[in-house]
């Protein structure tokens, strides 16, 4: 599932880290929740050009 910024805003900052740690994210703990906000999304944007 695609996220966007609105939608990661609203989630607890575990349940960012958790998002994170599946998408591969290393050290998903080290980040602030505004930081993990923006990997997360930087994530999608990567795996989706790997789809086209």
């Amino acid at each position: 599932m695609a996220y966007n910024i609105i939608e990661l805003n609203e989630k607890l900052t575990t349940e960012l880290r958790a998002l994170a740690k599946e998408m591969g994210i290393r050290r998903p703990d080290a980040y602030k929740k505004e930081e993990l906000i923006y990997k997360i999304l930087d994530e999608q944007a990567i795996a989706g050009t790997k789809n086209l």
